[in-house]
């Protein structure tokens, strides 16, 4: 009986710790662990505003460094761990499936969260916004609280004034930002940045001297001042972030990344390991996967998965001789993925993704995709999986931001200049 009777207790006990609910995603909770010295770990994810592009050295002058060290130096007690996963040219439609490997393996404390300028509108805008959403859902639902970065590219800075001019996404992301009650820390807003533009105390060409994408150290330091106002106002406010019981824009769900080690191979297809020279650190693709499965030869050889999906993507790598893979959605051609990176000479990621007809209204069938290099006549190229990824977008409404024009990311990043 007594046996029994621990048995139950013990039991009773476990459903209980099973139901407790996550940790409040509280700001004035990780300001009072910082305080007391506590080990915490910062994660900085997004794109090249997040990596910083262009600084004279992104890991010293760059948004990340400037944004670490004043958390340093105003938690002297705190052992913090600070963690890079900005990867540019690239949003929140890669960026969810980055989330698991890139963010939570890191058990966050903390998260500053960019992709708002790299989700550039345009058709994709309310996938876009889901995906965007689904990331804030599974951060604060786990107990992180998040800092949204609102940061600006250069053209639309130099144009603000001009009607229907700006960030394309900028309103949907402040929407989410009241639903889910986060941090803010929004370069139009926050810090000196736009008062000193519009006063004449600074330039637009001293702020982005190298290309009208990415700024250089002046301007990294003016978008470190806003996430560190967001960040203040957030604490001074006791801020909790929270998960709304509908979404706003829409939720992903099905959500699988198969990385290359599991991926079927046939004739014409090996694993390898990933490049280690890169056009650019971020883009270092070992940095982003584990390895790729490669397609060689002159004979087609398509690779299948089965998924139930209205979103696929492949997350690989490639040179200026990569080939192209034409994808099909069970029966039906859905997209061909161009295999170069369009950088020029050099090894860089690539990140291709398409829409399943029907998407919007959150369709998704089981299917086979079917992923099919297209090979030369010389055999010479490759094309290079690190990940085939597959979800099913579910849109709860259109996003205000839906039909503004698309931004061309690759273009943007890929014109980098030193």
């Amino acid at each position: 009986m007594k046996a029994r009777f621990l048995f139950v207790v013990v039991t009773l006990c476990a459903a209980v710790a099973a139901a407790k609910p996550p940790p409040a995603a509280s700001f004035a909770d990780f300001d009072r662990r910082a305080r007391e010295g506590a080990e915490l770990s910062v994660v900085f994810f997004g794109g090249s505003l997040t990596w910083s592009a262009n600084a004279s050295d992104p890991n010293r002058t760059g948004f990340r460094p400037l944004v670490a060290e004043w958390l340093r130096r105003k938690y002297p007690a705190a052992h913090f761990r600070f963690h890079d996963a900005g990867l540019g040219g690239t949003g929140s439609m890669l960026g969810i499936f980055r989330l698991d490997r890139d963010v939570l393996a890191h058990g966050p404390d903390l998260v500053f969260l960019d992709f708002a300028c790299n989700d550039g509108g345009g058709p994709e805008a309310l996938a876009q916004s889901c995906c965007y959403e689904s990331i804030l859902r599974r951060l604060v639902g786990r107990g992180v609280p998040v800092v949204q970065m609102f940061f600006t590219f250069g053209f639309w800075a130099r144009n603000l004034d001009a009607p229907g001019a700006g960030h394309p996404q900028l309103e949907a992301y402040r929407q989410l930002a009241e639903a889910y009650s986060t941090g803010v820390g929004d370069v139009y807003r926050d810090g000196p940045l736009f008062r000193d533009l519009r006063a004449g105390k600074v330039s637009p060409g001293e702020i982005w001297p190298f290309d009208e994408a990415h700024p250089g150290d002046l301007g990294y330091r003016y978008f470190a001042a806003a996430g560190i106002i967001g960040f203040e106002r957030a604490v001074a406010g006791n801020l909790v972030c929270r998960v709304p019981e509908t979404p706003v824009f829409g939720d992903v769900a099905d959500l699988s990344r198969r990385d290359a080690a599991e991926l079927p191979l046939s004739d014409g297809w090996s694993r390898k390991q990933t490049y280690r020279t890169s056009l650019w650190f971020d883009g270092l693709s070992s940095r982003w996967m584990d390895g790729v499965a490669v397609f060689s030869g002159t004979n087609r050889a398509p690779m299948e998965v089965r998924a139930k999906a209205n979103l696929v993507g492949v997350f690989g790598e490639a040179d200026e001789n990569a080939l192209d893979c034409e994808v099909r959605a069970g029966c039906k051609p859905l997209a061909t993925f161009r295999g170069n990176h369009g950088a020029g000479q050099g090894r860089l990621f690539i990140w291709r993704q398409a829409l399943v007809p029907g998407w919007e209204r959150g369709e998704a069938d089981e299917r086979d995709f079917s992923f099919d290099p297209v090979p030369s006549s010389d055999g010479a190229g490759e094309f290079r999986i690190g990940a085939i990824c597959t979800a099913t977008i579910r849109p709860a409404a259109v996003p205000a931001a839906a039909e503004a024009p698309a931004l061309d990311i690759d273009a943007i990043d890929h014109g980098r200049q030193q």
